[in-house]
């Protein structure tokens, strides 16, 4: 078929002016042409006929000239397109700080092939700056570095096909099709064999995220969210919980924002400056917005609050940002997680599991976790360090500040709270005296002849495991006991955490704790309990390195017993003044005080002290260098303990036996009995530690000094645990001499 007008073929279906979607036709004659200006007329034309252009029903592909004569050629050049390689993350936070645990694990997940990243945490805890940082520094390899918001009040997150299309768009398909299925199918393909890197800021759940993922092996998508969505770790997504900022991390970025970074040094300024930090709760929008807001001050904007003028207070605008965010979460909780947040808020324990959950709301076990999760999972409370027994949770200071907030703008009752603190007191302390009976049950304290329900822990090991999951509480919940008035169930919670002071030796919690035990006591006017307590407060300050300091402590224990005719604490204040006086160096007068106690012990038969005071003498024996009396005292302590089932000072005495053989010259016995003691003691870090450092001394009396070299190390390892530098760095300089 030929055009009527051109002569040439018609275009047909396939042609590309039907191709190109652009639609010409004209249902109206065309215009009569201007008069000729004596050009030629068009090929084929007869002369004086008018010419027109004219296609109907026809699809343009390309330019489209109109013209009454063309004499020539038509040539088009068009310009090529635009070739732009998308980078549309936002930029850089200016003050970004630290992260650095975060970002590690990050680059972990990414060497070892994950393709998502799932960032949550409150709102304002820098999850996106995070997410922004770290892509941009992957930037490198990414053929197309892309960015969806679907945070309210966007809208982009309410269907994927408002984030897909501007995408896919950005990928060079200037049309992409309407329908979501042929969408998403288009999105797969063309990120199939690129390295397309995606940040999904703020999303709601998972489902809303898994169509935006790219498909391609090398693609990589971070997600932020105010959720957990630990959904998307059945798709292989690393899931990463973004808390607050250390507080020094925390200064740091406050006076960065303020322009006076030279304050986080500044001895002056630096106390202000944490201060406001903390009031920020270490979180980074808050830090950022009151740093900014700081700026304004001409030239000391960390001065301290002049007195008689009314402090100002930058953050609580930076707060209330986040608090709304909070508010959102908190509302869609039901009504059980609504009131275990509240009462987490109110109470003093950092670290919270089922079991304590179950206590302080009065409700099953399954039910506590439950709910525990779903706190978790809306970011309401954080994942502390893997516990022992059972799920560990924790709040921020930002978190317990909006709960305390919703507890009294929901008006729970004064003696509502007062009832759920009493009840975690109670709990606590019923725990804590069955792990007294399984641990330490021939230590005299006061709480071992009471009747106790069933024991929760079927062993010693299991019991420990439970102390060490609670160690954190151990002083907010004393604490919170002496500030309600509460001076009996006081000094019963500090005797009860005994177990954990000894085998522990966390001398900072030790020392607080007892003080206010005393004190609770002597409130109290319960003289025995003070005697108890004095006697032990002295010996954590013996063992923390201070033997001068408690020798004051014994004597007031021992004028006391004297005057109270009691001479089972006679001889604990003479068994204490013996060994602080032995540390300090004078052995003669420590063994005069030793064997007086023993005196005292035969003649009330109390034999677990008569061995105590052996295993000090022993001790002092070797201070005096003499192993030979040593050995006598100790193997006397050690079948005197064995016979009391006492297996922890019975080790203790083996031991130190061990240490005694080596120092008399017999290595081969020495290693035989430390390596049996070790087993005993495992329970005390101490004393593990000591062990293994005497083992070390006796491989190297052998000549093996590969073998002592480890055991020193092991050593030194177990006193930086316990925050015993010196004796840490004296074993590392021994293996460096060596």
């Amino acid at each position: 078929m030929t055009s009527p007008r051109h002569g040439g073929p018609a275009p047909d279906a396939s042609s590309p002016l039907r191709r190109a979607g652009h639609r010409v036709g004209l249902s109206e004659p065309p215009p009569t042409p201007p008069a000729d200006r004596g050009g030629p007329p068009p090929v084929g034309a007869s002369p004086g006929a008018a010419v027109a252009n004219e296609i109907s029903d026809g699809v343009f592909g390309g330019p489209v000239v109109m013209a009454r004569t063309v004499i020539g050629g038509i040539h088009h050049h068009a310009a090529p397109p635009m070739q732009v390689r998308p980078q549309q993350l936002p930029r850089r936070a200016p003050f970004f700080t630290n992260r650095f645990t975060e970002w590690s694990a990050l680059d972990a997940a990414r060497a070892t092939g994950t393709q998502t990243a799932v960032l949550s945490g409150i709102a304002g805890i820098g999850k996106s700056a995070l997410a922004v940082q770290w892509l941009h520094s992957q930037q490198e390899t990414a053929d197309a570095q892309l960015y969806a918001d679907l945070a309210p009040p966007h809208t982009a997150g309410s269907h994927p096909e408002a984030v897909l299309a501007p995408w896919v768009r950005a990928l060079g398909v200037e049309r992409p099709p309407g329908l979501g299925s042929e969408l998403l199918g288009l999105w797969r393909s063309l990120t199939a064999n690129r390295e397309v890197h995606v940040l999904i800021d703020g999303a709601r759940d998972a489902e809303q995220v898994r169509p935006l993922l790219p498909s391609g092996p090398r693609s990589l998508a971070v997600v932020t969210s105010r959720r957990l969505l630990w959904e998307l770790s059945a798709d292989g997504a690393l899931l990463l919980r973004v808390g607050p900022l250390a507080p020094p991390d925390a200064v740091t970025l406050l006076c960065a924002a303020a322009g006076a970074p030279e304050a986080a040094a500044a001895e002056e300024r630096a106390a202000t400056a944490a201060a406001l930090a903390a009031s920020c709760a270490h979180v980074p929008l808050a830090l950022a917005v009151t740093g900014a807001r700081l700026r304004s001050r001409p030239a000391r904007p960390f001065a301290p609050p002049r007195p008689g003028v009314a402090p100002n207070q930058p953050q609580e605008h930076a707060m209330s940002a986040i608090t709304a965010a909070l508010d959102a979460s908190y509302a869609e909780l039901e009504d059980d997680a609504k009131r275990l947040y509240r009462t987490l808020g109110t109470l003093p324990a950092p670290v919270v599991d089922p079991d304590l959950a179950a206590a302080i709301c009065d409700l099953p076990v399954p039910t506590a976790g439950w709910l525990l999760e779903i706190l978790a999972e809306e970011e309401l409370i954080g994942s502390a360090t893997e516990g022992n027994l059972a799920a560990r949770y924790q709040m921020s200071e930002a978190l317990r500040e909006h709960a305390r907030s919703k507890a009294i703008a929901e008006h729970d009752a004064d003696d509502q709270r007062e009832r759920a603190l009493r009840r975690l007191c109670d709990w606590t302390l019923v725990q804590l005296r069955h792990t007294q009976r399984l641990l330490t049950p021939a230590q005299a304290t006061l709480l071992n002849s009471l009747p106790l329900p069933d024991s929760p822990f079927p062993d010693g090991d299991v019991a420990l495991a439970w102390v060490d999951d609670q160690a954190e509480n151990l002083l907010p919940v004393v604490e919170a006991a002496a500030a309600a008035g509460w001076d009996e169930l006081t000094y019963q919670l500090v005797d009860a955490w005994w177990p954990y002071f000894l085998l522990r030796q966390h001398y900072e919690r030790w020392l607080a704790a007892h003080e206010l035990g005393v004190a609770a006591a002597r409130r109290a006017g319960n003289e025995p309990v003070v005697r108890q307590l004095l006697a032990s407060w002295a010996i954590g300050i013996s063992r923390s390195g201070k033997p001068a300091e408690a020798i004051p402590l014994y004597e007031e224990v021992l004028h006391a017993a004297r005057a109270a005719g009691d001479a089972r604490d006679k001889g604990q204040a003479l068994l204490g003044l013996g060994g602080a006086r032995l540390d300090i160096g004078h052995p003669a007068p420590a063994r005069e005080h030793l064997r007086e106690a023993i005196i005292l012990w035969e003649s009330c038969g109390y034999v677990r002290g008569i061995g105590l005071a052996e295993i000090t003498l022993g001790q002092a024996c070797l201070a005096e260098q003499d192993p030979a009396a040593a050995t006598v005292w100790l193997l006397s302590a050690y079948g005197r303990l064995t016979g009391l089932q006492e297996h922890f000072e019975a080790g203790r005495a083996l031991a130190l036996l061990g240490h005694a053989r080596t120092t008399g010259g017999d290595s081969a016995e020495a290693i035989a009995d430390l390596e049996r003691a070790l087993d005993r003691v495992t329970t005390s870090d101490l004393w593990r530690s000591r062990t293994l450092e005497w083992l070390g001394d006796a491989h190297h009396h052998r000549g093996d000094e590969g073998t002592a070299r480890a055991y020193w190390l092991d050593a030194a390892g177990g006193y930086e645990t316990m925050i015993r530098p010196g004796d840490a760095a004296r074993l590392r300089a021994r293996v460096a001499n060596q």
